[in-house]
């Protein structure tokens, strides 16, 4: 009995750490996305041929994709892995 509940355990652990790494594979490319967007709207802003009404649109995007990043960010565990 002690081995089968062993094996469960085992079982749960190994579904765990793989929803785990898909949940961080999908945040990674969510980020990357967002940093793409962001550095999108930063190089159309500077470019200036935008309206004033449309670069305002633009920052107010910018700023919510910023404050996602962060929170994103937040949710780390502290440590930093190269990919």
């Amino acid at each position: 009995m002690t081995s089968n509940t062993t094996d469960e355990s085992t079982e749960t652990t190994q579904e765990s750490t793989a929803t785990t790494e898909e949940s961080t594979a999908t945040t990674d490319a969510t980020i990357s996305e967002k940093v793409a967007r962001v550095e999108e709207i930063v190089a159309q802003i500077e470019d200036g041929d935008v309206s004033l009404e449309r670069a305002r649109d633009l920052h107010t995007e910018g700023r919510e994709l910023l404050d996602e990043l962060e929170a994103d960010l937040e949710l780390g565990d502290g440590t930093v892995e190269e990919r």
